[in-house]
């Protein structure tokens, strides 16, 4: 939204949070990653010294608890899951096949509102294994038929052949389920056509980790390294990000086509926009003037100039079982409607959000 903000949403019920475990989709910011870091070497800290005194305390100088060794957690980064129930098998989709759960794990766009940024100095790649002829085919057919890119040096697509196919397909399928509204207009963007990168250090082409170095998805329409800082048309997907999380964030890369880097904020005061809020139950209760100073401000400034007065966006679960998609403003609420309605995983039922549907229908279809 404002400078290096990029866009952020939240699940209600069943999700994952993104050091695993059951918990709310909640923005988060390495900032806070840091933090837990320094609370876990405290804690560490306190229990060795405790065990130090016990042991010193122990008539037979063996250390407390019979020798073992005081076990410590460690914060991961894994990807969020999207439209999959907590404790479920993971929702897969296999390479090229749209209906298919059965190869690459749904993960959410777990995009977050902080600004903080690992800095512009670019980030040179991981080691990743080299694509495989599979992987080239099927990168070239989807420039041919949809006419977007898909970078594949310097990029991580999967430690094996097969993984590579399936997440190159993944971007496929994504593209092939949305409607040809919004592909034309990602590929004839203002910032060139939409770019896929992969890999599990968040790292967009030129190499900035705007949210610091861990497996994240995101859209983002500005990029910064050696050449500075420039507009950009991209997709940055964790290694494995399915079609769900994909058609997320190409819809967010539909919102975005008319507006300047970073300034998402202002998509949501196009005609567009005004109309899918009123269909859906979106009311802007800030002026047009508090939007657009807004643009480089926190997305909860923004989110703050909004209300939701429409249904409860619940859908069932793998296993019948039901959970509620919780938006934090219009913006959000675009792509998660829109990829649930477009690349939602075979298994799931259309969720009973007729106006919704009815909107995307006359507008995208």
């Amino acid at each position: 939204m404002a400078r290096g903000r990029h866009p952020t949403w939240q699940e209600d019920g069943n999700g994952f949070s993104p050091n695993g475990g059951l918990a709310r989709h909640e923005t988060s910011s390495p900032r806070a990653f840091y933090i837990a870091i320094a609370a876990i070497s405290l804690l560490f800290l306190l229990m060795t010294v405790a065990g130090v005194i016990v042991a010193q305390s122990s008539s037979d100088g063996a250390p407390a608890g019979g020798g073992a060794p005081v076990a410590t957690a460690e914060p991961s980064a894994t990807p969020q899951q999207e439209f999959a129930e907590a404790g479920a098998p993971d929702i897969q989709i296999e390479a090229g096949v749209a209906d298919d759960p059965s190869s690459s794990t749904v993960q959410s766009p777990t995009t977050v509102g902080s600004s903080w940024s690992a800095g512009p100095t670019p980030v040179a790649p991981a080691a990743a294994a080299q694509p495989a002829a599979e992987t080239e085919r099927l990168a070239a057919e989807a420039s041919r038929t949809y006419g977007v890119r898909i970078v594949l040096d310097g990029q991580d697509w999967g430690g094996s052949e097969e993984a590579q196919a399936a997440n190159v397909g993944a971007v496929i399928s994504a593209m092939d389920r949305l409607p040809d509204t919004v592909i034309s207009a990602v590929v004839a963007h203002p910032h060139g056509p939409l770019t896929f990168v992969s890999n599990d250090e968040g790292r967009t082409l030129d190499g900035w980790q705007p949210y610091g170095g861990h497996p994240i998805t995101y859209y983002t329409n500005s990029d910064q390294g050696p050449g500075g800082y420039h507009a950009a048309n991209q997709v940055v997907l964790s290694v494995g990000a399915t079609s769900s999380s994909i058609g997320h964030e190409v819809m967010h890369a539909y919102q975005a086509r008319g507006v300047g880097p970073d300034e998402y904020a202002l998509s949501l005061l196009t005609p567009e926009m005004r109309s899918f809020m009123e269909a859906t139950g979106w009311r802007q209760t800030g002026s047009d003037e508090e939007v657009r100073a807004a643009i480089d401000q926190p997305w909860s400034v923004v989110d703050a100039l909004y209300v939701y007065d429409g249904r409860s966006l619940t859908y069932t679960t793998g296993s019948g079982g039901g959970s509620t998609l919780v938006a934090a403003n219009p913006f959000e609420a675009f792509a998660i409607a829109g990829s649930m309605y477009y690349t939602r995983p075979g298994w799931m039922p259309q969720p009973d959000w007729p106006e919704y549907w009815a909107w995307f229908q006359s507008h995208l279809a």
